[in-house]
């Protein structure tokens, strides 16, 4: 992207602002190059990343509670696919880091569903750097 650019002509003042269109959480978003922006707004929480947070944990509780002999069992009586089961808890195992960015809207930009269900890595700072997050962020 290049840089902002403002120009005068016939007494009309035009403003060129590089941007880009990404989809997060199912909504276009504008992102402005860094260059625009020294203080880029906030993050603001995606709630599809916070409520599959949620369904992992609450998933993850109810066969820890014996109602279920197994995952294919649990899937087969809520008429849900045993593979997106099994995707969606896996989010049990994101590093705390993580979950904290998720539930603080600091996750990037390329965190969504989609790159949650891909495989991610097992060991927590690995993770950090698969999401593109650092520890503390």
């Amino acid at each position: 992207m290049t840089a902002l650019c403002v120009s005068l002509q016939n007494d009309v003042i035009s403003i060129r602002v590089p941007i880009a269109l990404r989809r997060h959480g199912g909504k276009t978003h504008m992102v402005l190059p860094e260059t625009v922006s020294n203080n880029p707004r906030p993050g603001k929480p995606d709630d599809t990343l916070i409520r599959a947070l949620a369904k992992a944990k609450h998933w993850q509780a109810q066969m820890d509670g014996g109602a279920y002999r197994s995952l294919g069992d649990f899937a087969k009586r809520r008429k849900i696919n045993a593979s997106y089961v099994s995707r969606i808890l896996r989010l049990n195992d994101l590093a705390p880091d993580i979950k904290a960015a998720i539930l603080d809207g600091r996750q990037p930009p390329t965190m969504d569903m989609l790159a949650l269900q891909k495989p991610f890595p097992d060991l927590r700072h690995e993770q950090l750097a698969h999401f593109g997050l650092r520890s503390g962020t």
